[in-house]
């Protein structure tokens, strides 16, 4: 199996963030957090509605821009913005911007979940593999010189819902999933040469507005209404560690740990999932998933053992 992320990267001194979603949460967080503890880094700041980004200082190091994920034009024009503003480099992307979608499964629209997909995974996806292409050197000759683009890294903003899938958010665990498995392989398609590092950053619950702002919610379904059905209790149990902010993280904190794992000069890992629950989640799943697969052994190679 091909490795991903082979080098060490180190961020640079002055170097060029990308971070889309910024209207609030982790990626408002993350850009007051550069800009006030590393002004000399170069900041493009995204969102749909480009006024939610008044918050931002006015300097020649920032660059607000209006960015819909989910069309390619904007997302073109947006990259032409960046070459013009900063000579083409682009050292860090984060892509950030996402809600969720809850609510029963049945009950969902075409509509709302293409626009989930679109949203969480595509748009994640084609900003990804603009700034592929603008970190990669631009020929053979340049990237054996080292004449060409000077590498980067691409930090995906995925969530514990994409390694856990729980009743309710289906159409949210689709989309993150998907990007989990999509960063994995395009980790992987990079020439150890170019220098370009993925990363997944997996947190649990984050103290946002996501969940009012940021959450879109399905019809509810008469069969599903019964608070003993499992997306009732999970909604429940949510609710109540929403309220008391127990196992939450602050949206400062997860800036701040996104920055700390761009920064360290070592090697990029894959995945990171932020916080105590979300470690010991992924540890719970990987855990529990190996004891499945044991248990189904026998399943596994029967079709072997009758061929032979």
């Amino acid at each position: 199996m091909n490795p991903a992320n082979t080098k060490p990267y180190n961020l640079p001194e002055d170097a060029v963030w990308l971070i889309t979603g910024c209207s609030s949460g982790i990626g408002r967080a993350l850009c007051e957090y550069i800009t006030t503890h590393h002004p000399a880094h170069r900041l493009i700041a995204t969102a749909r509605n480009v006024s939610a980004l008044s918050y931002l200082p006015s300097s020649p190091n920032i660059l607000p821009l209006q960015l819909d994920v989910t069309s390619p034009p904007s997302i073109s024009a947006a990259f032409s913005a960046i070459k013009a503003k900063f000579n083409g480099r682009l050292d860090v992307v984060v892509n950030n911007a996402g809600y969720s979608l809850s609510g029963d499964t049945e009950a969902a629209t075409e509509e709302e979940t293409h626009a989930e997909l679109e949203t969480l995974f595509f748009g994640a996806a084609r900003v990804s593999m603009k700034a592929v292409e603008m970190m990669r050197p631009k020929s053979d000759q340049e990237e054996s010189e080292g004449d060409g683009a000077r590498g980067g890294l691409i930090m995906n903003i995925s969530s514990l819902a994409g390694l856990v899938g729980l009743a309710g958010h289906a159409y949210y665990h689709a989309g993150k999933w998907a990007l989990e498995g999509w960063t994995e392989s395009v980790a992987r398609e990079m020439s150890p040469g170019w220098g370009i590092s993925f990363c997944l950053i997996e947190p649990s619950g984050v103290k946002t507005s996501f969940e009012t702002h940021s959450k879109a919610r399905i019809a509810p379904h008469p069969a599903y209404q019964s608070p003993n059905m499992p997306s009732r209790i999970l909604e429940s149990y949510v609710q109540k560690g929403i309220s008391s902010g127990v196992g939450m993280m602050s949206p400062d904190a997860v800036a701040e740990a996104i920055y700390h794992v761009a920064s360290r000069g070592e090697k990029i890992p894959l995945r990171v999932p932020l916080g105590s629950t979300a470690w010991m989640m992924v540890k719970m799943k990987h855990e529990g998933a190996l004891k499945e697969l044991e248990a189904v052994k026998e399943l596994s190679e029967r079709p072997v053992r009758k061929e032979t």
